[in-house]
């Protein structure tokens, strides 16, 4: 690589072009050692790179577990661990609660109000004016269900069955059907190849004779 940040020409040993971003690129930086053996790992083969690391706030946000859990965790074992782990497991709650995924969530908890020991209200017994609204209503709904009867059907004046008799007895009979056949077989039907009886014996007037005599041209 060239030592200024400028563009290095092909060469003998390395036949391409070496651009002024890549020289820039390839400049360590400071405090940069390189080491020939690569990075370095324990005996158990962790890299001490990843040992070293400092996470993200958006990492130590993740890893803490679900707020619900640590509620239910303390509720189940309030009786059984010490206060020490106790207030161990309220510093967590309290973490959890502050982490931005719960809120993204809306699962915070207002951890200042009382969550145990909750006051039950008690159910308010019935007024008389209540139990008279309710005995009412039983009474509409116990009521039998109306039947709606239809209406009924409007029918013109009656005959007796003498004067319908000729039209049943019209109605009963067969229909006749049309008979459909050749339109040759028609009497009203002529053939438009067959000349006419009447055409050959036509006597052509006078001025059919002159208006059928051919023209003279004139030459040329």
């Amino acid at each position: 690589m060239g030592k200024y940040l400028g563009m290095d020409h092909p060469t003998a040993s390395f036949p391409y072009t070496i651009p002024k971003r890549l020289n820039a690129l390839s400049r360590p930086r400071r405090g940069f050692i390189e080491a020939s053996d690569g990075p370095g790992y324990t005996q158990s083969g962790i890299r001490k790179s990843a040992l070293n690391g400092q996470p993200s706030d958006r990492v130590n946000d993740i890893a803490w577990p679900w707020l619900r859990r640590l509620i239910l965790v303390k509720k189940m074992y309030r009786n059984k661990f010490d206060q020490e782990r106790l207030e161990k497991l309220d510093r967590m709650i309290e973490a959890s609660n502050a982490t931005l995924y719960s809120k993204l969530a809306h699962c915070t908890v207002d951890l200042k109000k009382p969550q145990e020991g909750k006051e039950i209200k008690k159910k308010k017994g019935w007024s008389e004016s209540d139990w008279k609204k309710h005995m009412d209503y039983l009474a509409m709904v116990a009521a039998p269900k109306r039947e709606f009867q239809p209406p009924p059907v409007k029918r013109g004046k009656s005959v007796p069955l003498e004067a319908l008799l000729p039209r049943i007895k019209e109605i009963s009979s067969p229909a006749d059907f049309k008979c459909y056949r050749r339109q040759s077989k028609e009497v009203w039907y002529k053939d438009p190849i067959k000349v006419q009886p009447a055409a050959l014996k036509y006597q052509i007037t006078d001025r059919t004779k002159k208006l059928a005599a051919p023209r003279s041209l004139h030459e040329g």
